[in-house]
């Protein structure tokens, strides 16, 4: 038997989740009528096995089962971020902070372009639908959410767009809403770089026939990295070979030129227009709301084919309260990024997170205070720099506040981040506020407020490291077990547990 290969293959994701025992696969007749969302979500907030429902009412023999939950956390003796790790062929048990340096390094590698295969090794190709023949309607496409503004077929797959030039092709995550038997809509907002594609078609006077794919159960490797921010120009593909290293394998699409990954379980192609909109959402977002009949025109997808697998999985995330995938692939990525970006700008950062706990919406800096104290710098001059160079980049655009902290706090511990947030700043003194940049339009105090009219602004760096820190060291005694003492006693407490009574 061959090697599986979770991060490369989306049917091999599966049977390792399930060789793990991270894997519940339900028989029972489910309705994707919130039933599956339902069961997303208890899955999601408990950290148990990803769900994989085999019998889905309304579903034909081929489309289709669904997965959910692929990258939600699961229970610390199994690796909590284990279906992260899997996405990208690590060891399951590898913790968030290595992902994201194993994302880092692979920066620094050759880049490796997709290589092209024959439509009979394309288990993609296993059945290929005309126009005629696709029925969005038919599909059991799951409605997630009480209050959701429709059926969301596309929570987990990866829109493929190309510029006019085709010298930029762009892999990326944005939900999708069923209209009608033949037709999509979703965000395509700016800045992100679906819009930005969008618009070199519409500048050339074709914004109305925008070719695209879309691909649902692509290599977990590729789901990950399109979650990504990566530069303005960068071909996602490539990136996804240097962190393999191996090409990801692709195919010419039925209807236009582009080239979807060929062990895609489903592949819906057409044309995206710009001029043609239809009210999309509500939704149940990342930070955990849905705003009820609140709904906004977004431009439609019109579907002109469809090629499939036997039997094919559709992958689905349920957003919500943390933790979901907008938090553990979304957040983590950013954080990724932003490790970058400080590096690359001269900060003295140690490490970067988005707490999944703050919803993505903060992001957490360690600042090495040696190269602090050597900047000569004061914390208003530093809040300002940091905010400069995060707010007006694109790694910067989900986040409305940077929390900065010294090296002695654990970033991937919400619990002593937070500890250091209400005891190290003083609320308004030690934040800078920033109301020029963009703001963030899903953020819920920003779309349920003025400011979604300007979509400017309601960002800030807030400091908490102690001022006499950007001087000279400041002693002082962190009162708990682990910190609080020597480590021979630690050692020592640990060792006589029982002896003392404890179980």
């Amino acid at each position: 038997m061959s090697e599986l290969q979770p991060a490369l293959k989306f049917r091999d994701f599966i049977q390792v989740l399930k060789d793990e025992d991270d894997l519940v696969e339900i028989t029972e007749e489910v309705d994707s009528n919130l039933e599956v969302g339902a069961i997303m979500r208890k899955a999601y907030e408990s950290n148990l096995p990803a769900p994989l429902f085999r019998n889905v009412k309304g579903a034909s023999k081929d489309l289709f089962s669904i997965l959910g939950c692929p990258a939600g956390l699961r229970s610390k003796e199994k690796g909590d971020h284990g279906r992260i790790a899997h996405h990208l062929g690590l060891d399951p048990k590898t913790p968030i902070k290595e992902i994201i340096d194993y994302l880092l390094e692979c920066k620094d590698k050759e880049p490796l372009p997709p290589k092209i295969v024959s439509v009979s090794s394309a288990p993609c190709k296993e059945h290929v639908l005309s126009e005629g023949e696709v029925h969005l309607d038919s599909l059991p496409a799951p409605y997630l959410h009480t209050s959701d503004g429709g059926r969301y077929l596309q929570t987990y797959g990866m829109w493929i767009l190309q510029t006019p030039d085709k010298k930029w092709t762009n892999w990326s995550i944005a939900r999708g809403m069923v209209v009608d038997d033949k037709h999509i809509t979703g965000l395509v907002i700016k800045p992100q770089h679906i819009r930005q594609i969008a618009d070199a078609w519409a500048a050339i006077g074709k914004g109305d026939e925008i070719p695209f794919a879309l691909c649902f159960g692509v290599p977990p490797a590729a789901i990950l990295v399109s979650s990504m921010p990566i530069p303005e120009g960068e071909s996602e593909s490539d990136y996804i070979g240097a962190i393999l290293g191996e090409a990801v394998p692709v195919v010419k699409c039925e209807t236009n030129d582009l080239l979807v990954p060929a062990t895609s379980e489903m592949v819906f192609e057409g044309t995206l227009s710009l001029k043609q909109t239809h009210i999309e959402g509500p939704f149940g977002e990342m930070h955990g709301y849905v705003f009820g009949g609140q709904a906004h025109p977004c431009p439609l997808y019109t579907v002109k084919a469809m090629t499939h697998r036997d039997n094919a999985i559709l992958p689905v995330s349920n957003p919500g309260i943390c933790t979901d995938e907008t938090h553990t692939l979304i957040g983590s990525l950013v954080a990724t990024e932003a490790k970058k970006l400080a590096i690359d700008s001269g900060l003295p950062v140690l490490d970067a997170f988005t707490p999944y706990e703050a919803q993505a919406l903060w992001l957490v800096l360690k600042v090495d205070l040696k190269k602090l104290q050597a900047l000569k710098t004061t914390p208003e001059e530093f809040c300002k720099k940091v905010g400069e160079v995060f707010f007006r980049s694109k790694v910067g655009f989900i986040i409305h506040e940077i929390v900065l902290v010294a090296e002695d706090i654990d970033i991937f511990n919400f619990k002593e981040v937070f500890w250091a947030y209400v005891t190290r700043h003083t609320p308004v003194a030690d934040q800078m506020a920033f109301d020029d940049v963009t703001s963030f339009p899903l953020a819920p105090f920003v779309s349920q407020s003025p400011r979604s009219k300007t979509v400017k602004g309601g960002k800030c760096v807030t400091n908490c490291i102690f001022r006499q820190q950007y001087e000279r060291d400041f002693d002082y005694v962190t009162c708990n077990f682990e910190k609080g003492y020597s480590k021979e006693l630690v050692d020592k407490v640990n060792e006589n547990w029982k002896t003392y009574g404890y179980k």
